[in-house]
């Protein structure tokens, strides 16, 4: 993520001591993101250089995002847990806000993903949706009631054809989310947020899917769409059909999806499109018009079924 808060190095150093780095070499500020601001610190301590990352938040880390990384890096999965300061917290006050630490991982985001980075993304959303099974958290934020106030603020911003297009999409997912097989889909804790500048790889390998910090209940076919969308899309807002097919492959090697799961996955991907298109337009910190094009071209043409997938 983004730095959008200043780190004076006096700052550093006091994170440093507060959890006990030993001396600080340099922090930087990192390139990219959204939202909260994040800092590479490098640190030497017995004469061993190491590397952490430094979260600055402007609200509390909520504790559902602390007990599923510690959840899942219990499970094997590559997340970065955050590590207890000196008085055994794992949330610290740094420059007077909410702050963690993890160690940094090595690997970059995939500007253009291979088949084998969408498989090993698609088998940890599996794998983490099987993982933090039990674990309880707020529902998602952005329901419905928030995706409608939204529309309502960026309603009178758009062209015609935009709004046209938020017209659609809107009754699109109102009709779902009152079905009752909408209601059966199976739910439990989403990242929420799963793109691929969340994701760290060295080639094949994933390295670490990191920014938990949406996470909270959602229906499980959640994530997956919004990895659908970011990493199966062209730049036009066309769904490539072997990334997806990978993509679902993958998963349901670790989570077989359920028969709601299959039927509703055209809306989901709606849903999740129309969501980060909102999300988007409110803080243009992200080009909205990615993900306008992929509601467009779903909509006039039909996202493709899971049946389809699997099957072609």
């Amino acid at each position: 993520m983004a730095a959008f808060t200043e780190l004076a190095e006096e700052d550093a150093a006091y994170a440093c001591a507060q959890w006990q780095l030993g001396h600080l070499l340099e922090v930087t500020p990192t390139a990219t993101g959204i939202e909260n601001s994040n800092f590479f610190l490098a640190s030497e301590r017995d004469g061993q250089r190491q590397e952490w990352v430094l979260t600055l938040a402007e609200q509390p880390f909520e504790n559902v995002t602390l007990k599923t990384l510690l959840r899942l890096d219990a499970a094997g999965l590559p997340v970065p847990v955050p590590i207890r300061d000196r008085n055994g917290d794992l949330s610290t006050a740094v420059a007077g806000a909410p702050a963690l630490l993890a160690p940094r991982f090595p690997g970059s985001h995939p500007e253009q993903p291979s088949l084998s980075q969408i498989a090993a993304i698609g088998r940890f959303l599996g794998r983490m949706h099987l993982s933090t099974g039990g674990l309880d958290g707020p529902e998602h934020p952005r329901d419905l009631s928030w995706i409608e106030e939204q529309a309502k603020r960026q309603r009178s911003k758009l062209g015609s054809g935009e709004q046209v297009l938020l017209a659609a999409a809107l009754m699109a997912c109102n009709t779902a989310c009152r079905r009752q097989d909408w209601q059966r889909l199976p739910s439990g804790l989403v990242h929420g947020d799963v793109f691929r500048d969340n994701t760290l790889f060295d080639g094949a390998r994933l390295c670490a899917v990191i920014d938990f910090h949406h996470t909270a209940r959602g229906p499980l076919l959640f994530d997956l769409a919004v990895v659908a969308n970011d990493w199966c899309c062209d730049e036009m807002g066309r769904f490539d059909g072997d990334r997806m097919r990978v993509l679902i492959a993958s998963y349901s090697g670790m989570r077989e999806l359920t028969r709601e799961e299959r039927w509703l996955w055209p809306v989901m991907t709606i849903l999740a499109a129309l969501r980060f298109w909102l999300a988007r337009l409110a803080t243009r910190r992200k080009p909205p018009e990615e993900m306008a094009r992929i509601l467009d071209r779903g909509l006039r043409q039909g996202f493709p079924l899971l049946e389809q997938t699997l099957v072609s």
